[in-house]
């Protein structure tokens, strides 16, 4: 994990918006000025994104800790110091969040500590056993591919032109902590498997990284959006986030809705833990943050749609927009404790069949 400090403020329209502070807290209890709140997020226009909303209050200070690789990984960490949790609130998706569910580790939330819940979907809701709601959902993104249309030597259309020559060296592909793998399972899509059997995807896997097509392992989002915005890479398997500053600058085509290129949905959140001390101002940002005027702020500057429904999304998101026929056309919902019930496996074999051949 890596620690950092406050950046300076990012730049444009959003810092325009204007935002009314904590408001209708209900039964929450105001936070004292200035109360410090450890928080884990993810790097470049994510945490810029959360620092423009930090900014846009001043009950609470946050001290912002970055996750290194994917959401998953802090797992580990967060296990070997339990029940002495270091972080009040930690950033993940479905995931991650299933396995904090697992260890007993989150406070569940509700409309009366988490008031703009009411404006959110509540069947995105990620809820344990016993139907309790154990996250706050802030946005939702994909991940998919994508390529630069103004460098690529060719349109991919199909995760067969992955294997084009002219694309030597010039694919960016996720590392084993990145996207939770889905990368492998859209592989194993293609061939005629899924996340319960990966088998024909890690075969596909290994025939691509004999191609020499890919030039750039992905570990971190700054990976993939400098290989892309340099040109170094033309294309690959993304997160949202990963392709919202390259996508200011440069014409990327987001496959989303492309037949036999699948496209994996989540929503980013908060998972708020216990044995903290300042459970009260963590739920106060966490509802601030979730208001309808931040969620648009979060969405114009991390790329990720809002899930408010009061919240405005922007036109550089509709490729997240989905009619039920395209959800049902476009997007595949795998079993994600599967997928959380596999890391492990999934990233020795990474380490043992595909790594010695990039």
């Amino acid at each position: 994990m890596t620690q950092i400090t406050r950046r300076q403020t990012l730049k444009g329209a959003a810092a325009t918006v204007g935002v009314t502070l904590f408001g209708g807290l209900g039964s929450i209890r105001p936070a004292s000025a200035a109360t410090e709140v450890t928080a884990v997020e993810w790097g470049g226009d994510v945490v810029n994104a959360m620092k423009k909303i930090e900014e846009n209050q001043d009950k609470v200070q946050i001290n912002w800790v970055l996750h290194q690789g994917g959401s998953g990984a802090i797992l580990p960490k967060i296990k070997a110091t339990w029940p002495n949790a270091e972080y009040d609130y930690v950033a993940g998706w479905e995931g991650s969040f299933n396995g904090m569910i697992k260890e007993d580790w989150l406070v569940p939330v509700t409309v009366d500590t988490v008031p703009n819940l009411a404006d959110i979907p509540q069947k995105i809701i990620v809820k344990n056993a016993n139907g309790d709601w154990m996250a706050v959902p802030r946005a939702i993104g994909g991940i998919y591919f994508a390529y630069r249309k103004d460098i690529s030597p060719i349109e991919l259309k199909s995760i067969d032109d992955l294997f084009d020559p002219s694309l030597k060296g010039k694919i960016c592909w996720p590392g084993p902590t990145q996207s939770m793998m889905l990368q492998i399972v859209a592989l194993a899509l293609h061939a005629g498997g899924n996340e319960h059997n990966t088998d024909p995807g890690w075969a596909l896997m290994k025939k691509l990284a004999e191609t020499g097509n890919i030039g750039r392992v992905g570990v971190t989002d700054t990976d993939f959006t400098t290989s892309l915005t340099s040109g170094e890479t033309v294309g690959g398997f993304y997160s949202e986030p990963q392709l919202t500053a390259v996508a200011k600058s440069f014409p990327v085509e987001r496959l989303t809705k492309n037949e036999g290129l699948p496209v994996f949905l989540y929503q980013s959140g908060f998972a708020i833990f216990k044995n903290r001390p300042n459970l009260e101002a963590t739920l106060q940002f966490v509802n601030h943050s979730i208001s309808p005027e931040m969620s648009s702020v979060y969405a114009e500057i991390a790329g990720e749609a809002p899930l408010n429904v009061k919240a405005k999304t922007p036109d550089s998101l509709k490729h997240l927009a989905f009619t039920p026929e395209e959800m049902d056309k476009y997007v595949y919902v795998p079993d994600f404790n599967e997928v959380l019930n596999q890391q492990d496996a999934w990233t020795k074999r990474w380490e043992n069949e595909i790594a010695p051949l990039l």
